[in-house]
């Protein structure tokens, strides 16, 4: 194998008699899985992960596993969450990987609702890792995994299990529509998105004000939900304090988001606290890719060699970016160990003071959630989010522009990420929506008498192929005329948004135009794709480039 320099000598333990998923293992857990929103599909296969789950475990007791549906009573306490695979990673490593745990009581509700034999809900919200990318199969992922887990430990039909991971974007999405991509009454929400947002951001930034409104908008729901933030970390990808890329320990997102954690008592994992030591130790067999992706150059233009046949099995990532099947077992594992301090807890084995604790305090301040973290970002509405399908019927007029998938290889349609795309200069495509507050309540709270709402409009940013748009109010509302700029350095294609204000009006109509004119990093193409449209009537903190984006439209518009 070629000599590694120093610098990049990164490797992981390799797991001495790891075993593969059996043939055996159900084929309707993998269906399910295979289309996100199928809970149909997902309550069919329950049962069946449970039975995968006993075969794997061997002399696991049966009395662990609560009957579908029936109440634990009587039952010895849950000693053990049972995983439907060989665990990697150690105790000691598990605990690294806990970031932060809190006073778990949200948690402690979910364990108690398990334990009690009650189904609950459970949401995944991310990007590509939580889609799944990287894994062989959708059943490999670490949201299917999660699954596994838990209805392993506690199998019932009626458990829901929801992955809303979406490839190629940051969190701006999801705080502008997590009320529609969220059932009210969910249990378990687990964030992934730290590698995806930016990595220095300050608190005060757009990106980082919306965050912590995505936080507090899923706090806030009826089922009062936990939330678990899940850092992922790409070891050849991470970056942090003005080193771009590279082998670094110190990814700045990840330490902000935590902050957050601590802040609204959210628990967090982290796959770099847990696995760092093994990768700086420099084990054999561990180096590199398992073959999936072509490139396999890491930033600082190192070349990462590729897993060889029999090899690929111990390796963490299947591409400088994503986690293959062992990959996602970690985080899978991390996830559940969140769980089982909790079941541990609500089971009542807490070591505590001779004396006890103190009672517990009953300021009225301190029900509910506190105030926003970061001064000035206040809860807003959303008044229109119009995503996927409800996207496609906001266009009322095309010439050039086309409905299509961006991804058409991908199973589902989410993955899939339908826009309208034209990569002809001068081609059009004109958008109707209502820019009007929503109700009364929102016309008294933030000023009807202001005529002006904030639009949102999501669409691909990349490195290679894309080109720009004018963006113009062409009856109804009024705006003035900015440019949607498709380019960046940033070696990703990510859903961004372009943000321009507009008068409210029941019949807003804008039209974007492709233009001749390059962005702000020249390529050689003109492709523009839209995917989604929001509006507020306060701003929303979403935009991961909002200030290049403004500063393209002073430069570029016409």
């Amino acid at each position: 194998m070629e000599q590694v320099p120093a610098s990049v000598d990164a490797k992981l333990q390799p797991v001495p008699g790891l075993r593969e998923w059996p043939a055996a293992a159900p084929a309707a857990a993998a269906a399910a899985l295979a289309e996100p929103d199928s809970t149909a599909a997902a309550t069919a296969a329950a049962a069946q992960v449970a039975v995968a789950a006993a075969a794997l475990e061997p002399g696991a007791p049966a009395t662990v596993l609560a009957a579908s549906g029936q109440s634990r009573a009587g039952e010895p306490p849950v000693r053990h969450l049972h995983t439907p695979w060989e665990p990697l990673l150690t105790r000691d490593e598990v605990r690294r990987g806990l970031a932060y745990y809190g006073s778990g009581r949200r948690m402690q509700r979910v364990a108690a609702k398990l334990l009690a034999g009650r189904p609950i809900k459970v949401f995944t919200l991310g990007g590509s890792v939580t889609k799944g990318s990287g894994s062989s199969s959708p059943a490999g992922s670490y949201a299917s995994r999660l699954f596994q887990l838990i209805n392993s430990t506690f199998p019932h039909s009626g458990h829901t299990f929801v992955n809303k991971g979406v490839g190629a974007t940051s969190s701006g999405i999801f705080t502008a529509c997590v009320e529609k991509m969220v059932e009210p009454e969910v249990d378990l929400v687990v964030l992934e998105f730290s590698i995806n947002e930016h990595p220095e951001a300050p608190y005060t930034d757009r990106q980082r004000m919306g965050y912590e409104q995505l936080i507090r908008k899923l706090l806030r729901m009826p089922g009062r939900p936990a939330l678990i933030q899940l850092h992922y970390y790409a070891w050849w990808r991470s970056e942090g304090d003005g080193v771009e890329q590279g082998l670094f320990y110190f990814p700045q997102a990840e330490a902000q988001l935590t902050v957050f954690s601590q802040y609204y008592d959210v628990p967090s994992v982290s796959m770099r606290s847990a696995i760092y030591p093994l990768m700086q130790a420099g084990v054999d067999k561990l180096t590199g890719l398992n073959g999936k992706q072509i490139n396999n150059k890491a930033p600082s233009g190192y070349e990462i060699p590729f897993a060889e046949g029999a090899e690929k099995q111990f390796y963490l990532y299947a591409d400088r970016t994503h986690p293959n099947d062992q990959g996602h077992q970690v985080i899978a594992e991390l996830l559940g160990s969140v769980l089982a301090k909790a079941v541990d807890e609500e089971q009542g084995d807490n070591c505590q003071f001779s004396g006890g604790w103190a009672d517990s305090h009953a300021a009225p301040r301190l029900r509910g959630l506190p105030p926003p973290m970061i001064p000035g970002n206040a809860d807003v509405p959303t008044s229109l989010c119009a995503m996927q399908e409800d996207f496609k019927e906001l266009a009322v007029a095309s010439a050039g522009f086309e409905y299509k998938p961006e991804r058409p290889q991908e199973e589902t349609f989410v993955g899939q990420k339908w826009g309208w795309t034209s990569q002809e200069p001068g081609a059009m495509v004109e958008l109707l929506f209502d820019s009007r507050s929503d109700d009364a309540v929102n016309a008294t709270r933030f000023k009807r008498s202001d005529p002006w709402a904030s639009v949102y409009l999501s669409h691909l940013k990349s490195y290679e192929g894309m080109g720009t748009a004018q963006v113009a109010c062409v009856s109804g509302c009024q705006c003035k005329k900015t440019v949607l700029d498709g380019t960046w350095e940033q070696q990703a294609t990510l859903m961004q948004i372009h943000r321009f204000p507009v008068t409210q009006h029941a019949q807003c109509r804008v039209r974007v135009t492709v233009r001749k004119q390059g962005g702000a990093v020249k390529q050689a193409g003109h492709k523009v794709t839209l995917m989604a449209l929001m509006v507020s009537h306060y701003p929303l903190r979403l935009d991961q480039n909002d200030k290049q984006a403004e500063q393209v439209a002073e430069k570029f518009g016409t």
